[in-house]
């Protein structure tokens, strides 16, 4: 479950006369089939290659659709591509594209993955999620403004086949493929404007947009033009915006709402206990983790020893018993457990008396006594969940280590601009991947630019380069040792793998989650 988002968005409503139509109908009398869903915010934007957060990845897999799709087991089966040709050496793709159309009817081509592709990797285009189309030939350069997008190795070779050749065998690329941010826009690839500023809304997924009111609800209706509508048996997805979860839960408890929770509108443990005991709750493990980042280059999480007594003085069970309550997974590593070959633990857990050893192994390196240690402050995200894990660990600080540490919390904005930029001592967050390989939370520490610690180690980037070329057993090797490596540096202290919890109305069936904690509903039904 994301933990870090909260809503400032009210729910107004308007269209609760609905809400009720889907509830049990028989499928054989062609009733119509409505979801309501909870959203703690409105989507931030209406482009799939522009943002990654939650709500709007949720909305973009319901209007849009890719070349793959990812499946609940985190296998990428073919979508808009019918048929895919990889060259021996694995570095050529060729996607041959069933028939399909925009939402209009018009033709959807090869052209459209091109433009939009090329578009998103233009200097200008503001896009958070760039960096996952850079296997591509060359587009990490156009990004840069090193060389033209013209030179980017995507290319139409008809209207129904996409010649896509990368820089390196990628293992994963075919799970990029599935994300969002691969996805296919109308108008040349042109950047996709809020629904309040254009008169015609294109769309090539399961649904197709019928309403967009920003802090209020969205509307999607099914898709007629969708190259597989036959298999959507919903009429409409009502996307109620919702950030008070009081509200939320009284509209699930009044039937008014058929599914709750997950990444678009997270539980408070104190809800989820509720929906527990009445025997509606659901959990899915998801590829997520929650972890508190050390600024390797501020003093004195500048020592390695200091680094290891403020990590082996947390204890991880503690702390899902009694602060997350969700049956989370305690991290050994950064890397979830959902990964299939993932490390089960690379680094040893909560151990007070190592904690105390490397703690005055620290002082003595950094030539400090106790008293001169310095001040420390404790980053996090002022939400409530994030709130009291920080207290929770400041208290286990200060009874194994006898250290004070001072707490800061801030917004999600701020607090992420202070992460990126370096400007913390310890910072708390929560990663969720955006495709199923565990080299998606292995490359975001890569070095010192792309991770919030500032950690880098020449050997740990060869370690991923070499990974590339590798398949089975001898790649997990080199990401087992990648991992390891990181851990014993311990630049992050992982503190746990957390799971999407939700509640569904019982008569809904076939939703689809995938390991990454996106719902999908182009399978769902009611049933009597």
């Amino acid at each position: 479950m994301v933990k870090y988002f909260s809503g400032i968005l009210i729910f107004l409503g308007l269209f609760a006369s609905c809400c009720n139509q889907g509830k049990s109908p028989d499928l054989g009398k062609k009733k119509t089939q409505v979801i309501s869903i909870s959203c703690s915010y409105s989507p931030f934007s209406a482009d799939p290659r522009k943002r990654t957060d939650p709500v709007t990845t949720v909305m973009s897999y319901m209007l849009y659709e890719g070349l793959t799709r990812l499946e609940p087991d985190g296998t990428a089966i073919p979508a808009l591509a019918e048929r895919i040709e990889i060259s021996k050496d694995r570095k050529e793709y060729f996607f041959f594209l069933r028939k399909s159309t925009w939402s209009d009817g018009s033709p959807l081509t090869a052209y459209h993955f091109e433009a939009a592709w090329k578009k998103a990797l233009n200097p200008n285009f503001p896009s958070r999620a760039a960096h996952l189309l850079f296997p591509i030939k060359n587009a990490e350069e156009a990004k840069r403004g090193l060389c033209s997008v013209d030179a980017i190795g995507v290319e139409t070779i008809d209207e129904q086949k996409l010649l896509v050749r990368l820089k390196r065998p990628t293992p994963y690329f075919l799970q990029l493929t599935a994300y969002p941010t691969y996805f296919p826009v109308p108008y040349s690839g042109d950047e996709v404007l809020h629904p309040n500023q254009q008169s015609a809304f294109l769309t090539n997924g399961p649904f197709r947009l019928s309403s967009w009111r920003d802090d209020d609800e969205i509307v999607a209706v099914k898709n007629p033009y969708y190259w597989n509508a036959k298999e959507v048996k919903l009429d409409a997805v009502h996307a109620l915006i919702i950030s008070d979860e009081a509200t939320a839960l009284k509209l699930f408890d009044q039937g008014k709402i058929d599914y709750f929770g997950g990444l678009i509108s997270p539980l408070s443990s104190d809800t989820a206990d509720t929906l527990k005991k009445t025997g509606r709750l659901k959990k899915r493990a998801i590829v997520a983790t929650t972890f508190a980042s050390f600024n390797v280059n501020r003093f004195p999480f500048t020592n390695v020893h200091i680094r290891k007594a403020f990590a082996l003085a947390v204890d991880k069970k503690s702390i899902i018993d009694y602060i997350s309550q969700m049956d989370d997974d305690i991290a050994s590593g950064l890397v979830p457990q959902v990964f299939k070959g993932a490390a089960k633990s690379v680094y040893q857990d909560y151990n007070p008396k190592a904690a105390l050893k490397n703690f005055e192994m620290g002082l003595q390196e950094l030539g400090i006594t106790r008293k001169e240690f310095p001040a420390i402050t404790y980053y996090y995200l002022n939400i409530k969940l994030h709130s009291n894990l920080a207290l929770a660990i400041q208290s286990q600080w200060k009874d194994i280590l006898g250290i004070e540490v001072k707490l800061q919390g801030k917004e999600l904005k701020h607090h992420l601009e202070d992460l990126r930029n370096h400007r913390f001592q310890i910072g708390q967050m929560s990663w969720i991947g955006q495709y199923c390989d565990r080299i998606c939370f292995l490359k975001r520490i890569l070095n010192e630019n792309s991770g919030y610690s500032g950690w880098e180690n020449p050997h740990y980037e060869r370690l991923l380069e070499d990974s590339y070329d590798q398949e089975g057993e001898k790649r997990a090797k080199l990401l087992d040792e990648a991992e390891q490596l990181f851990m014993d540096d311990t630049p992050i202290l992982p503190i746990y793998h957390f799971h999407s919890v939700y509640a569904t109305n019982p008569h809904l069936k076939e939703l689809a989650i995938s390991p990454l904690g996106d719902v999908q509903f182009h399978k769902a039904f009611f049933y009597d």
